[in-house]
């Protein structure tokens, strides 16, 4: 499959490139990408490397598509939108920022327009039926990037996840192609912490 570039009111998401190295290991240092996604730690240029190749044949073989997030103004990578584990019509979506790109909303439209483009149907998109995320429990911040594209919250697994060596409970939600995305349901009451 070819990389598609998606642009968006405000973004180009494209596939991340070689050059996108050092802007990797920015976001990928950051020590809340470190608390809540398995990026190795240490993560240097050799990490970055070996990532961004698994992010080109994963677009050679379709079964994991990254895009890069960038404001159409500036090139610079800003994080990472990922769809994977696709299968029988349906995906896990994951997402990583750069502390620069928290708290402007780009991932809510970054995440809706890959959303929106993998239920479309093909050739415009993969024409999937579901699409889900995970993520560890008090990570707020991921929690509320999925309500706001319109996941329905699906539970969560008590203990459910090893990250670093400790168990965390781990938050499930997923949104269906006819949902409508606007009144996502079951969600438990906000905390009062700051959004992505």
């Amino acid at each position: 499959m070819d990389p598609v570039t998606l642009p968006t009111d405000r973004l180009v998401l494209s596939a991340p490139a070689t050059s996108d190295a050092e802007d990797v290991i920015a976001y990928a240092t950051d020590p809340d990408v470190i608390a809540y996604t398995p990026v190795p730690a240490p993560y240097g240029h050799a990490e970055a490397v070996e990532w961004l190749g698994r992010c080109r044949t994963g677009w050679e073989s379709g079964t994991r598509l990254a895009w890069a997030i960038r404001r159409r103004e500036d090139p610079r990578l800003l994080g990472t939108v990922e769809l994977f584990q696709i299968a029988d019509g349906a995906a896990e979506v994951g997402y990583a920022t750069h502390p620069d790109a928290r708290g402007h909303g780009y991932v809510t439209e970054a995440v809706s327009a890959i959303v929106d483009w993998a239920f479309a149907t093909p050739p415009h998109g993969l024409g999937l039926v579901r699409v889900q995320w995970r993520a560890i429990a008090t990570n707020h911040a991921s929690l509320a990037v999925a309500r706001r594209v319109g996941m329905s919250y699906e539970g969560l697994r008590r203990s459910g996840v090893l990250h670093r060596g400790q168990r965390h409970d781990e938050a499930l939600a997923a949104v269906l192609r006819d949902d409508d995305r606007s009144t996502p349901l079951g969600w438990p009451a906000p905390t009062g912490r700051p959004d992505a």
